[in-house]
């Protein structure tokens, strides 16, 4: 089977094109790829950065001793609430007394002898 020459031309540029078109998506496609790159690469620098220590201290360390005091700070409040409730009941008795006097004077007055 011959195929002529004008139909070889048009099979030979119709290839071309199809070829030359597929290179442009393909460059396109590789161009795309590497902008993501460039943005994965972009925030895994700043993810780093976020978690980096820049201190000389270990994180871990830092918050062991943040929990232990925090545990003496409970310590304490827990020690000033029953402080506080000791001085209520104290105020209380103290109260009761007063009102106990004010009612033997107040019957003293009333009903003197």
């Amino acid at each position: 089977m011959t195929v002529e020459p004008s139909v070889q031309v048009a099979l030979v540029s119709a290839g071309g094109a199809i070829t030359a078109a597929l290179v442009g998506v393909l460059v396109e496609l590789v161009r795309r790829q590497g902008a993501t790159i460039a943005e994965v690469r972009e925030h895994a620098q700043e993810a780093r950065e976020q978690v980096a220590n820049s201190h000389g201290t270990n994180l871990r360390d830092d918050l062991d001793r943040v929990i232990a005091g925090l545990g003496r700070v409970l310590e304490g409040q827990d020690r000033h609430g029953e402080e506080l409730a000791s001085l209520r009941r104290e105020i209380g008795h103290e109260r009761a007394e007063r009102l106990a006097v004010a009612e033997r004077l107040d019957s003293h007055l009333n009903h003197p002898n």
